[in-house]
């Protein structure tokens, strides 16, 4: 395309991640300077974690020439995107990696609505889930971190120091209760929409609790199943014509009724036995671990939480994690969060204090941005340098996060808290030493590979350019 052809076009957008912090933003970033190089019009709505900002109008849609949806997560509103069929779908990732591409195939692109395979629906759901449940276990995670962190220490054990710090530990613990049931419900609404909340609620938190002749209970693998299931359900259910006097109660009153009549019995007399069997199978498994399997798996944890940045590979790595968590392990849990804060801080000591003259003035700038998001164990304060340099900068990460997992699982530690970075260490129960030891080994390494790796700052440009 010709970039002289199309200075007149209008480009809208919305950005929504998972976390709905660093991928949404950055995203938002890439999409309006590339527009502001080609003259074109734009305007980014951005659904983060505060919300909808700058939200897109209908005469903005219908007066764009391209809709790009840069987005991990089920977006607010959809329904207003039904009528319009040029529309661009990728992620938040390839919406940072890939920005010039996708302005210039704009118009092959844009001239149907792509229809997400089940795989990507489901991604998409479980994305969902962890967006919004991420708020509440991390609210619930700084509560209980205050209370182990005033804690008094008894018999190895940590004991609320008073009345108040008790009664914050009991309000944290019905938090965590509350993650499992949120998963399910937004899983369910990605896929089926506001229908599927209710029954996916319930259900959510029928799966966490004992029930049944044997008092089954599947936790977060329920969760995450019944979520899916109820969401294809109620999506399927909504095409079924019915009378419009009917259809006016059928979202509030058939649909929730009938889905748990027929998810509830499903569950309680089929699916909870094989499932149950399964996340113990699992437990047995991690909790029976020899050190050579449990460094396998560190590596693996390490891989995963730096290889994307924030993104699917890494969420899929916060799923396994969290459902070990739900199940009273706490290891995966622990090396992952530390592994989240590798990335950034290793930037952060690359471009700060080990190799400064490798690095421009911008790039210092995105250093300390990455420190502070180090700190809360936010892994997309990576992705600056990667977008310039990938390359190099994917293959340190991977590399010195992978050790450090390694590490991690090896020194046997373990977080209670579903948040990481150094903010974390007051929930961290086991090895909270080796958790800062290893998390810095992890960082320096990455800081060594690209000392070795990078050329100077005036030099780094023009090798980037012929990559």
């Amino acid at each position: 395309m010709n970039k002289a052809s199309v200075k007149s076009k209008k480009i809208v957008a919305i950005c929504a991640c998972t976390a709905g912090m660093a991928h949404t933003y950055i995203a938002k970033g890439k999409i309006e300077n590339e527009a502001k190089k080609r003259g074109w019009d734009c305007k980014v709505e951005t659904q983060g974690a505060a919300g909808i900002d700058n939200a897109l109008t209908e005469q903005d849609l219908k007066s764009a020439d391209v809709i790009l949806l840069a987005t991990d997560i089920s977006i607010e509103n959809a329904d207003r995107l039904e009528p319009f069929n040029n529309i661009i779908k990728v992620s938040t990732g390839e919406a940072v990696k890939n920005t010039v591409n996708i302005f210039d195939n704009a118009d092959k692109i844009a001239t149907h609505v792509v229809k997400d395979s089940i795989g990507k629906e489901i991604l998409r759901a479980l994305n969902t889930g962890i967006s919004k449940f991420l708020p509440v276990i991390i609210a619930s995670g700084i509560l209980f971190s205050i209370v182990l962190m005033t804690g008094e220490v008894t018999n190895d054990t940590i004991l609320p120091r008073n009345q108040f710090f008790a009664d914050l530990q009991q309000v944290a613990f019905y938090g965590f209760a509350m993650m499992v049931p949120v998963l399910a419900a937004y899983m369910a609404y990605s896929i089926g929409g506001n229908a599927a909340l209710a029954p996916a609620f319930i259900m959510g938190y029928v799966v966490n609790n004992p029930i049944g002749v044997n008092q089954v209970s599947t936790g977060f693998i329920g969760a995450m199943i019944f979520g899916i299931l109820i969401g294809y359900f109620v999506k399927w259910f909504k095409t079924v014509k019915v009378h419009p006097v009917i259809a006016s109660v059928m979202p509030v009153m058939i649909i929730p009724t009938v889905t748990l009549l027929v998810m509830a019995p499903i569950y309680i007399y089929g699916l909870s036995y094989p499932l149950d069997w399964f996340v113990k199978a699992m437990v047995e498994t991690l909790k029976g671990m020899s050190e050579v399997n449990a460094a396998f798996l560190g590596i693996g944890i390490g891989i995963l939480a730096a290889l994307d940045m924030g993104g699917p590979c890494s969420k899929a790595a916060t799923a396994f994690t969290l459902a070990a968590m739900a199940e009273g392990v706490y290891g995966p849990n622990g090396v992952f969060r530390m592994c989240c804060a590798i990335p950034p801080l290793g930037l952060a000591l690359s471009s700060l204090i080990v190799s400064r003259a490798k690095y421009t003035k911008e790039e210092k700038e995105f250093g300390i941005t990455a420190f502070f998001l180090s700190l809360a164990g936010i892994t997309e304060g990576a992705i600056p340098f990667a977008a310039k340099d990938p390359k190099r900068v994917i293959i340190a990460i991977v590399v010195g996060t992978a050790i450090a997992g390694m590490l991690g699982m090896i020194n046997g530690i373990d977080s209670l808290v579903a948040f990481g970075g150094l903010v974390a260490l007051g929930g961290v129960t086991k090895g909270a030493v080796w958790y800062v030891i290893d998390m810095f080994i992890g960082a320096f390494i990455i800081a060594a590979i690209l000392h070795f790796t990078r050329k100077n700052a005036d030099q780094t440009e023009e090798v980037i350019e012929d990559q």
